[in-house]
């Protein structure tokens, strides 16, 4: 019994869901975490997931470009709240308020990035299999 490809892009997607429940779990409780790193990596995991997983390109590839964006995840928003604590303590207040309003928007850029080399990742596997013949 084969199965269709409306299945199997299903079950990639909630295979997904369930990786990056589990990572956002393990982010969200890491010790050295801070309060800005859980949520934003959650919200990576879920537009991820769902945009990237019912594509077609193998499941290892795709699991490993969403752990790899958590990784890259984790270290851009401990960078960020390493830099935020750094100028609030040269700048004063005032700087904490613009990192409040640019946060968010730094967060954007590495997301919409990430996202768009990893279309490009599976685009040019799909390539290279159609160029081999698998």
């Amino acid at each position: 019994m084969e199965m269709g490809e409306n299945e199997w892009r299903t079950k990639h997607l909630l295979f997904g869901l369930f990786i990056g429940t589990i990572v956002s779990y393990v982010f969200s409780f890491f010790a050295y975490t801070d309060n800005e790193s859980a949520p934003m990596l959650i919200i990576f995991n879920f537009l991820f997931v769902s945009l990237i997983f019912p594509l077609n390109g193998s499941l290892k590839t795709k699991t490993s470009l969403l752990l790899m964006g958590n990784i890259i995840g984790f270290f851009w928003n401990n960078l960020s709240y390493l830099l935020a604590h750094a100028g609030v303590n040269y700048l004063g207040e005032a700087f904490n308020t613009l990192h409040i309003i640019l946060n968010p928007l730094a967060n954007l850029i590495w997301i919409v990035s990430f996202w768009s080399i990893s279309l490009t990742i599976l685009a040019n596997s799909k390539k290279k299999k159609r160029e081999t013949g698998l």
